[in-house]
């Protein structure tokens, strides 16, 4: 069987702070490792009830060159290089097409304007753990059909496109509900930290985290042979509607030929396939940079 891997960075084991996320960060470094770590257990757990399975993993993250090629899993290939428009159109999803079975989701977060409730904690934080929608200085709420979601199922109607279904997702605590709410169930789901706030959190350790995630995996695969994963499959033809921060932002992203203005800070583009839709939103979302910052080159 293949399996295609979108790999984000928030929400792998031990990431809780913007200082990780980025190659200038003081602590990027160590962030790289804990990501392919997270990666390579997927894999591994994969591969106990499938020793023949293949991998392609979409690096999914800020410069999209972060994951450690000379540490990840031989079974595995990965997509590397920025989410440009010319480079990547379906972005954390590139790579993936008719040929997968399966899709795991690793290190990802919650949507743009989560707020959290964990158990124990008192009053109510301002938002989930480095919490966002794509670009999250650009993007304030995203709708597919009406229904607000985060990249989890975005990416999970993007694989939809091909019949995939998303056996594993592996993320911070505040992603779980957020997938049974968007999602169409029957995955695994992995918590590799509780979020006390947008930049905090009570994390497990990665040889707690490489248990727990290559269990996750080998249930996930299990799942899948028994014909228990479904894939997300919204209705079409699917709008996308994007709330940006700043009228300007939306002024930039209409100059792209198939996207409407349906507010002062809105934006929409319809299509009669999910993956069509996705590639023409992330298009809009580009240009609707005031200029190319560091992830994009």
């Amino acid at each position: 069987m293949r399996i295609f891997i979108s790999a984000d960075i928030e929400g792998c084991t031990g990431i809780v702070h913007r200082d990780q996320l980025m190659p200038e960060g003081k602590t990027y470094a160590a962030a790289r490792k804990l990501m392919t770590g997270d990666i390579n257990a997927a894999i591994v757990g994969a591969l106990r009830v499938d020793p023949a399975a293949e991998f392609v993993v979409c690096d999914g993250h800020g410069v999209m060159r972060n994951i450690l090629l000379e540490e990840l899993h031989e079974a595995a290939q990965l997509v590397i290089g920025p989410a440009t428009v010319e480079n990547k159109p379906l972005c954390q999803s590139q790579g993936c097409d008719d040929s997968f079975d399966l899709a795991f989701f690793t290190g990802y977060h919650s949507r743009a304007g989560t707020l959290l409730r964990p158990e124990g904690f008192v009053g109510q934080a301002p938002g989930g753990l480095l919490s966002h929608t794509w670009v999250g200085s650009t993007i304030c709420n995203f709708r597919m059909n009406g229904q607000v979601v985060g990249e989890a199922a975005l990416n999970a109607a993007v694989v939809g496109t091909w019949d995939i279904p998303v056996g594993l997702v592996v993320g911070a605590h505040e992603l779980g509900p957020e997938c049974e709410q968007t999602l169409p169930g029957g995955h695994v789901f992995v918590q590799t930290k509780t979020s006390y706030g947008p930049t905090c959190a009570l994390c497990l350790p990665p040889a707690k985290t490489k248990k727990l995630i290559e269990d996750g995996a080998e249930e996930a695969v299990k799942r899948f042979k028994a014909g228990k994963l479904k894939a997300l499959k919204p209705k079409l033809p699917v709008t996308m509607e994007i709330e940006v921060y700043r009228r300007e932002m939306a002024d930039k992203a209409c100059r792209v030929a198939g996207v409407e203005r349906t507010g002062e800070r809105t934006i929409a583009v319809t299509a009669p396939r999910v993956d069509q839709a996705a590639v023409l939103a992330w298009t809009a979302v580009v240009r609707a940079q005031d200029e190319d910052p560091a992830w994009l080159k």
